[in-house]
């Protein structure tokens, strides 16, 4: 008898295709907010997480500022939604087994069909840090699908000027020791058209023989130390326009700390910013970043021009100032 071998012969067959990676998921960040519950009988269609919300942009014109806290009341305007999440930075409520604070921030989770959070649909907030720029998230989501809204800066609370120049029936306005700027109320709206709703900073029409530099200033304090922009609005309106260019300095910011460490010293006035234009223009906006001091005084300085033969301004012009604010710029 014979006794038959077979032999099999294995052939490996290695691959050279890539190792599988899995696909990056964009949305990854949106489901740390909210995802779709995959509940087979929850709701289904499509999606938009809108709200509504009372007034939320405030404002306040004491140069001395105080942190008051101020509410904006949210409703939410989605559809076919089971679950629901408020963020909203800088804000608090006033509590419930569905929300978590944590660092300055509010968060709110709901289920529409739950009677204990469905009626935080609606949530009134309270902001009580003051000055500054708030975001406000509103995210919701079925079975299938889930929609956030962001909304940057949606809150503000910053310092808009009253335009108000300092006398007997106002000691907390410009210092105006020129006696030569005008709040808009001591103006008529006839004469100054060109300068409506402005402080105006001129020179005697019948007159022009003044040859000396004219402020205004004012002391602001208790802003903190968040990062903040100086915003306005000015026009240069000659009277007598200028037929050739000069250097000559028209208006300058000046900018001064107060630091009580230093109370002994005296600290002059730095420019923040100047325009020695000749142009008779529309009025044109300026932001400058202010330096993270609490307290310092702002100043503006309107120059005269050359002065004529006959001893009187050349070219006198107004300058009309208006739209001044002071808002967090992060």
């Amino acid at each position: 008898m014979k006794t038959r071998f077979l032999t099999f012969t294995f052939i490996i067959i290695v691959s050279c295709n890539p190792e599988y990676s899995p696909p990056v998921d964009v949305n990854s960040d949106r489901n740390n907010i909210i995802s779709p519950t995959e509940d087979p009988d929850g709701r289904v269609g499509e999606l938009e997480a809108t709200f509504l919300s009372s007034k939320n942009k405030f404002t306040f014109s004491k140069s001395s500022m105080i942190s008051d806290t101020f509410s904006v009341s949210y409703v939410s305007t989605a559809q076919n939604f089971d679950i629901f999440k408020w963020v909203f930075e800088g804000g608090y409520t006033s509590g419930s087994g569905s929300s978590t604070t944590s660092s300055g921030t509010t968060i709110i989770e709901g289920n529409i069909n739950d009677p204990s959070t469905s009626s935080q649909i609606g949530v009134l907030v309270e902001y009580r840090d003051g000055f500054g720029k708030y975001d406000v998230t509103h995210a919701v989501a079925n079975s299938a699908s889930f929609d956030i809204n962001t909304k940057s800066d949606y809150v503000t609370y910053e310092y808009l000027d009253d335009l108000e120049v300092q006398n007997s029936l106002n000691p907390y306005g410009w210092i105006n020791n020129s006696g030569l700027w005008y709040s808009p109320s001591n103006l008529s709206t006839i004469t100054f058209s060109a300068c409506e709703n402005s402080i105006v900073g001129f020179y005697d029409n019948d007159d022009f023989t003044l040859k000396e530099p004219i402020e205004i200033s004012k002391e602001f304090s208790n802003f903190g130390t968040t990062k903040k922009n100086l915003v306005f609005e000015y026009k240069i309106d000659f009277i007598v326009l200028p037929t050739i260019s000069s250097n000559l300095k028209r208006i300058s910011l000046g900018y001064t700390p107060n630091l009580s460490s230093s109370s002994s010293i005296t600290i002059e006035a730095g420019e923040l910013w100047s325009n020695s234009s000749n142009e008779s223009s529309d009025f044109r906006q300026v932001i400058i970043p202010l330096p993270l001091i609490s307290d310092f005084n702002l100043s503006f300085t309107k120059y005269p021009s050359v002065v004529n033969a006959n001893g009187r301004q050349a070219y006198p012009f107004n300058v009309c100032l208006r739209n001044i604010k002071i808002i967090p710029s992060e």
